[in-house]
């Protein structure tokens, strides 16, 4: 879609999120740069025009510019045509069957997308889950998907959460995280349950620290020092006055989350912790192939 643009508008674009030079392939493209801030200057990001204040009011205010814009049938169709190519991905991604090594993730994605509502906020931690969550995940009001993105900060997605239920009451909060990246802050639960917080955390477990050790297998060729102990989270959940079960299969992951985010079960104060199993073989081909070189 990008490529095809013939003008860009970046909104509050920071290069440390997706460097200019894997999304722009024609420098010489103008680029509208909206930001309280400046832009900072690359090979592949020379904005035409900064629109440099407030983010909102400038928006509003093309928003007016523009009102009443309709698109070209030759626009509609290839808007059309990104859409159906978004779903196919996601089609695809999802039909891949369980392994013996556990669920398909881009399924495990699709599934949590499928029973939150649209005003539920969904927290994503930092690991392998979270490219799966930034490729089929979509969320569709402001503020109710979180990334922890350009610091690549393992331990977010539980606290995050618990502020969601704190802002949010009554409302779906759901947390994802690796089972690495979910120890680096799992003792939250105690506050989380001291506090009487309402949340469900996704735990993702692969036993070991995937988005580390894969790269290092594209870059070097072997993987090293990313191998993590399995755990029970039932017995560590409920150290903490928390809730955690572990699940094997599609069926008991969906039965699992209905429960959790059920309207009735969200007035009872309190944390589950979902654990399952996935297979993150196919990750290094993804990569590879959404990244060409960027190891090298």
């Amino acid at each position: 879609m990008l490529a095809q643009a013939d003008v860009l508008v970046t909104i509050g674009y920071d290069a440390v999120e997706y460097d200019p030079g894997l999304w722009n392939t024609d420098s010489a493209r103008p680029i509208v740069h909206i930001d309280a801030l400046p832009a900072n200057i690359d090979n592949h990001y020379q904005p035409t025009i900064e629109l440099r204040g407030n983010v909102a009011a400038t928006i509003t205010k093309l928003a007016e510019l523009v009102d009443g814009l309709r698109l070209s049938a030759e626009a509609s169709a290839a808007i059309a045509e990104q859409r159906t190519a978004l779903l196919d991905i996601d089609e695809q991604a999802q039909a891949d069957p369980a392994t013996e090594a556990g669920l398909n993730p881009a399924a495990v994605v699709l599934k949590i997308r499928e029973l939150v509502d649209d005003n539920a906020t969904v927290v994503c931690d930092v690991a392998s889950h979270y490219i799966y969550m930034a490729r089929h995940f979509r969320g569709y009001q402001p503020g109710h998907v979180l990334f922890s993105n350009g610091q690549q900060t393992l331990g977010v997605a539980l606290p995050w959460a618990m502020v969601a239920s704190m802002v949010r009451p009554g409302t779906q909060v759901v947390s994802v995280s690796g089972d690495g990246g979910f120890l680096f802050s799992a003792q939250e639960l105690e506050t989380a349950t001291r506090l009487g917080l309402r949340l469900t955390h996704v735990i993702m477990r692969d036993n070991t620290y995937d988005m580390v050790g894969f790269q290092e297998l594209l870059k070097y060729g072997r993987k090293s020092g990313v191998q993590l102990g399995d755990y029970d989270i039932a017995q560590y959940a409920g150290a903490f006055g928390a809730k955690g079960v572990r699940v094997d299969s599609m069926e008991e992951f969906e039965d699992e989350l209905k429960t959790t985010l059920n309207r009735e079960f969200l007035d009872e104060p309190g944390g589950t912790v979902i654990d399952v199993r996935v297979d993150y073989t196919h990750n290094t081909d993804l990569f590879a192939a959404l990244h060409d070189g960027a190891l090298e």
